[in-house]
Formats: structure tokens, C-alpha cells, sequence
């Protein structure tokens, strides 16, 4: 059977080598999503770039029909028009030849021989907007050459077909298509497009998506029927990511090998924590504070909750919840609660003859409440400082108290003795009414985590409440902890709660400055 230490190790090393995994996978992660968005923004803007220059060409197409339209002349041949016609042409960036068109047939033009007919072939595809498309027309002239022919109201704009896709780019398999909404068949392309993508851009929004072997990206021009689609191989997503984990991934080994390292040293510090507890009383390096506890009527002192602190001899403080919880799985609380009691003491004195309506709590642990040396300390403290009945009270958490019959001779042990008993930290176990009337209680403590949702939205805002009226049906006094604002207090005193502490008051102090407290309030 495995030792607790060996135990400790064991998660330790899971821990570390989990520490170290964690963080290379999250670098991978993170590679592969930051190449992803890359590639998907690289991919984008060539699909934009599609659009604009798409764009671009359609403009320039529109604004030069309108321009010939608004030639008064009843000829759509007339010489006027023929002479705007090679105007645009000239004046255009994406237009080859403009001219009227009826039919099949470009019957006059901005070409050089503009007044013989040209056949044009049939249309493609008629847009929504009436206009009318011929994706792939081959003029006698140009030989080998494919253009593409748009038409509307009378009147026709030639373009090279491959312009909107003719982007400069070094990427190599990079596909480009230029599409039509009302057809799922490319005005122009350039690679392969596959039939998905093609659906894709009648969606309506601009959005990047991964198909197959592709990082594939749409976009739909907001202004004329067409969209545009641009796709890249998964092998630049794949080069890329390699180069961003190049960089990730050496800087998750770093932050693993350092999180590992803190674990190990955490476990380290642990498992030696009961050995430096062991030494750090023999070398009296445990002191106490004391946090005064309020009446919340007059606000006087009236009692104060004893608390142990470890001041190392570097001068390092080490906190309660550091140390008690290895204390108590080690059995040296006891050791820790003897040496509470002896501190307890020394400070105390013949203090309670001068202030006899003034009462010390002392915390007590699970182990501390079923140990007979605890009960017989308490004693002789009582008998060393000539505390009377109430002025010593002893705390202990709901675990403290878990099993009734046990709780309950121990509790009777301490009402004996002349000690009164308080149920620390109330509401966060699982205590219920019918619990603690098994139980011959004084005080009800009310846990500084409920306190502070007071006056707040917190869901747990609520909790108090029902402690208080459960405290009241059970006639204990109640002390409220952690109160820092008066807001917190005017509600507890409001709602009948006796006693609080907390920064609003005081923070816990030494000794000496507890007595002067005490002694300028004029008790």
C-alpha cells in the first residue's frame, strides 16, 4: 500500500508532466487557429479583391450606357454616339469596346471598323436587373482571345474576361472565380471551383470557411448581382501553422517547464511543511493577534477571537490557511492548539478581573474537540487566568461538529469546564435545523462569505436571512464576521444580530494593543 507521501509524489508527477503537456498542446492549438484566421484573412482579401475590381468594371459599364442614353439623338448609330462610344472606350481602364447592340448583333461600336455589324452569339444568362450576360465571346479580330459581354438597355460593354480575376499574386494554386447570382456557372474563373463554393456565395454574407483540400472564402458584391470566390490550399494553412508553432510552441515548452517546476516545488514545500512546522515550534515562532468582537448596539468591545500567526525568521509570514491544513492532516494541530493555549495564557494573565464582561474565543480544530488533553488544557487556562463562566468561548467549524452524539458530549465536556461553544463559519457546510437543535450551542458565528453579499445581487444574498431567523428559533446569540462596511452593519443590527467583527471595527492586533484598546473605550 502507497504512503501518503508516496501518494503525494505520484499526483505530483502527473501534475508536472500535465503542466508540461498542457500548455505545448495549447500552443499547437493556438498555431493552428492563429494560421488559420491568417490564411482566412489572405484568402479574403483576394475574393475582396475579386469584388472591387468586379465592381470597378460594372461601374465603369453603367456610367457609360448612361452617358450614350443621355445623347438626345434618335440614331443609336448616329455619329455623336459612335464618337462618346470610342470616348469611353479610350476613357475606360476595363472597357475594350462599347456599342449598340441589337439582337445577336453589335451594329455599331467604339472599334476602328465600328460601323460593320458583329455577331456577338447568344445570351447566357439575363440578370434581375434586366441586364443580359455572354460569358465567353470571341471576337474575329482577337484570335484566341475570350471576352465577356455585358448588355443592358441597348447597349453593350465589352471586357476581357479574365480582368476581374487578373490579381498579381505569387501563391501558387490560388483559385479565383467571379460569379453570377442568378446562374451557378462562373463569368470567369481561374483554378478549380468547386460546386459548394459556388452555392456558398448566394448565402448573402462574406464568410471563410475550410472544404476539403481549401481554405475557401465568399463575398457577394452589396450593389450588383455577383459575388466572388477565392480559395487556397490547406498546405498554406499547414505551412503556416508550422511557422507560427515554431514560435509557440518552444515558449509553451518554457511556460509548462516552469509550471511543472512550480508544482514540484509546491509538492516539495509540502511535504517538508510538517518538518517546518515541527521546527517552527521548537523555535517559537508561532505568535498571537486578536480581532476584537463589537457589540453592534453600543459598538463597545466585548470580546475578541484569538489568532495564530507564523512569522518565519527571515521575517516571512506564512497564512493560517498555508499551514493548518497540512497541521491537520499531520495530527500537529494539537501541537498547534497546546501552543495556542500556552500563548493564550501568557498574554491573558489576571486579565478578565479587571475587564470581567470581556470574553476570549479560541478556534478549535476536528481533532482538537475529540482529544481529552485539549479539555484539560482549557482547564487549566480557565484556572490560570480566573476566567469565569462565558468569558472563554470556544469555536469550531460545522465538520468540527459533524457527528451529534459526539459533538454533544464533547459540547457538555466544555459547559463543565465553564467554556461556552460557538459553530464557526455557519452556512457553509450542510447544517440544518434539525442538526443543530441536537446540539446545546451558545453562539451561531455568521461566515464573512455571506456577510459580504449583503446590500449586493449576489444569488447567495439571501443565505443570511434564513441563518438569522434559524439562529433566533434556536435563541443563540449571533456574531456576524468579516462586516467592513456599515451598510453590512446597520442591516445585521436591523435584523437583530448581537455582535460582528471585521475591518470596519478592527483588524486583528497584538496583545498590548488590544489592552490600550480596551482602556480607551473606558471599560
Amino acid at each position: 500500500m502507497l504512503t501518503r507521501k508516496q501518494v503525494q509524489w505520484f499526483v505530483a508527477v502527473v501534475a508536472g508532466l500535465t503542466a508540461v503537456a498542457l500548455p505545448i498542446a495549447a500552443s499547437l492549438y493556438l498555431a493552428h487557429r492563429q494560421a488559420e484566421q491568417s490564411v482566412s484573412a489572405r484568402t479574403m482579401s483576394f475574393a475582396r479583391d475579386v469584388i472591387a475590381r468586379s465592381e470597378a468594371t460594372a461601374d465603369q459599364i453603367a456610367t457609360g450606357i448612361k452617358a450614350l442614353l443621355a445623347i438626345p439623338a434618335q440614331d443609336p448609330c448616329s455619329t455623336e454616339r459612335v464618337t462618346m462610344m470610342r470616348r469611353i472606350d479610350l476613357g475606360s481602364s476595363y472597357i475594350q469596346a462599347i456599342g449598340h447592340i441589337e439582337g445577336n448583333v453589335l451594329v455599331c461600336s467604339s472599334l476602328a471598323s465600328g460601323n460593320e455589324p458583329l455577331d456577338l452569339g447568344p445570351v447566357d444568362l439575363v440578370q434581375p436587373n434586366g441586364s443580359k450576360l455572354r460569358r465567353s465571346v470571341e471576337l474575329p479580330f482577337a484570335g484566341g482571345m475570350k471576352f465577356l459581354v455585358v448588355e443592358w438597355r441597348g447597349y453593350a460593354a465589352i471586357v476581357h474576361k479574365d480582368l476581374p480575376i487578373d490579381i498579381t499574386s505569387d501563391v501558387k494554386d490560388l483559385a479565383l472565380a467571379s460569379v453570377p447570382l442568378g446562374d451557378l456557372q462562373p463569368l470567369t474563373s481561374r483554378g478549380r471551383i468547386d460546386d459548394t463554393w459556388l452555392a456558398a456565395v448566394r448565402v448573402g454574407e462574406a464568410r471563410t470557411f475550410v472544404d476539403g483540400g481549401h481554405v475557401v472564402a465568399v463575398v457577394r458584391s452589396k450593389r450588383y448581382q455577383f459575388g466572388a470566390i477565392a480559395a487556397l490550399p490547406v498546405a498554406d494553412l499547414e505551412e503556416r501553422t508550422r511557422a507560427v508553432a515554431q514560435v509557440l510552441v518552444p515558449l509553451g515548452v518554457v511556460a509548462g517547464l516552469v509550471l511543472a517546476w512550480a508544482l514540484m516545488a509546491l509538492t516539495r514545500a509540502q511535504l517538508a511543511m510538517p518538518a517546518v512546522i515541527r521546527s517552527a515550534l521548537k523555535r517559537r515562532e508561532f505568535f498571537m493577534v486578536y480581532q476584537p468582537i463589537v457589540d453592534l448596539q453600543t459598538g463597545r468591545w466585548v470580546g475578541a477571537e484569538s489568532l495564530i500567526r507564523w512569522q518565519r525568521p527571515g521575517g516571512q509570514l506564512i497564512r493560517p490557511d498555508v499551514f493548518i491544513p497540512v497541521a491537520e492532516e499531520t495530527g500537529l494541530i494539537k501541537r498547534i492548539t497546546a501552543r495556542v493555549i500556552e500563548l493564550v495564557g501568557a498574554d491573558a494573565g489576571n486579565f478578565f478581573e479587571r475587564w470581567p464582561d470581556f470574553h476570549l474565543s479560541l478556534n478549535l480544530s476536528v481533532a482538537d474537540l475529540h482529544d481529552g488533553a485539549t479539555a484539560a488544557r482549557l482547564h487549566e487556562l480557565a484556572a490560570a487566568t480566573g476566567a469565569r463562566r462565558g468569558q472563554l468561548l470556544v469555536e469550531a467549524t460545522e465538520r468540527g461538529l459533524a457527528d451529534p452524539k459526539r459533538a454533544g458530549r464533547t459540547i457538555r465536556q466544555l459547559h463543565e469546564l465553564g467554556l461556552l461553544v460557538a459553530i464557526d463559519d455557519f452556512g457553509t457546510g450542510y447544517s440544518s435545523l434539525s442538526y443543530l437543535e441536537q446540539l446545546d450551542l451558545d453562539y451561531l458565528k455568521i461566515d464573512r462569505a455571506f456577510v459580504c453579499t449583503i446590500g449586493t445581487g449576489a444569488d447567495t444574498r439571501q443565505v443570511v436571512p434564513h441563518i438569522i431567523e434559524m439562529a433566533k428559533s434556536l435563541k443563540l446569540q449571533m456574531i456576524a464576521e468579516g462586516v467592513e462596511t456599515e451598510a453590512q452593519a446597520q442591516y445585521l443590527r436591523e435584523q437583530g444580530v448581537q455582535f460582528a467583527q471585521g475591518w470596519l471595527y478592527a483588524k486583528p492586533m497584538p496583545w498590548a494593543d488590544l489592552v490600550a484598546g480596551l482602556e480607551a473605550q473606558g471599560s
